[in-house]
């Protein structure tokens, strides 16, 4: 009998281990607004961060305020406008990337298909463009070996209800401006 409550005892620790990294659905909220300021912007599909360019990294910076912080941090350009009607403050932009992926960028014009987005020593330059905003739902969360594994799936935010791919994505828990968030490090849309 006592070897019986010893392993069921051992069971119950190694569930609650197991259990204990499960995220709460509050936590699946605020992860899944994480996730959704990568696909709204278009960034996925990725394996490594490390692996993403400087120019990707700007890029996502410059759509994440469009996108989030319009009337905050977007202005309309009032002189050298050759590269775009908008413009946004490269400290915004940089601010974004150190936030979503903890690491610093290197300020840079880049070319981002038929567009130009112009950086003149203080803001970048760019021409506004609205679509539809892909989202994302984390299903389930998971702490494996000091990451987080988030999966679920996509939506397109004016088709709420039609469910789209699924996904997984991996980030770092880390602090943000004295508050916990994750870093991403990975992910993948299954098409």
């Amino acid at each position: 009998m006592k070897r019986l409550i010893a392993i069921l005892s051992g069971f119950a620790v190694v569930l609650t281990v197991s259990m204990a990294f499960a995220a709460s659905p509050s936590e699946l909220q605020r992860m899944s607004t994480f996730i959704s300021n990568f696909t709204e912007t278009g960034l996925y599909n990725f394996d490594d961060v490390d692996d993403l360019p400087n120019s990707e990294l700007i890029r996502f910076g410059i759509w994440h305020n469009y996108v989030n912080n319009y009337k905050t941090r977007i202005k309309h350009c009032q002189q050298n406008c050759d590269y775009g009607s908008l413009i946004v403050d490269g400290k915004h932009v940089a601010e974004s990337v150190r936030k979503y992926f903890n690491r610093g960028i290197r300020h840079d014009s880049i070319r981002q298909g038929r567009d130009f987005l112009y950086y003149d020593g203080q803001y970048y330059h760019f021409e506004g463009a609205d679509g539809e905003s892909l989202q994302a739902v984390v299903t389930d969360a998971r702490n494996r070996g000091g990451l987080v594994v988030m999966r679920g799936y996509t939506y397109y935010a004016d088709h709420e209800d039609e469910r789209g791919a699924n996904f997984t994505a991996t980030a770092k828990p880390y602090k943000y401006n004295g508050k916990n968030t994750w870093s991403i490090v990975s992910l993948n849309i299954e098409e």
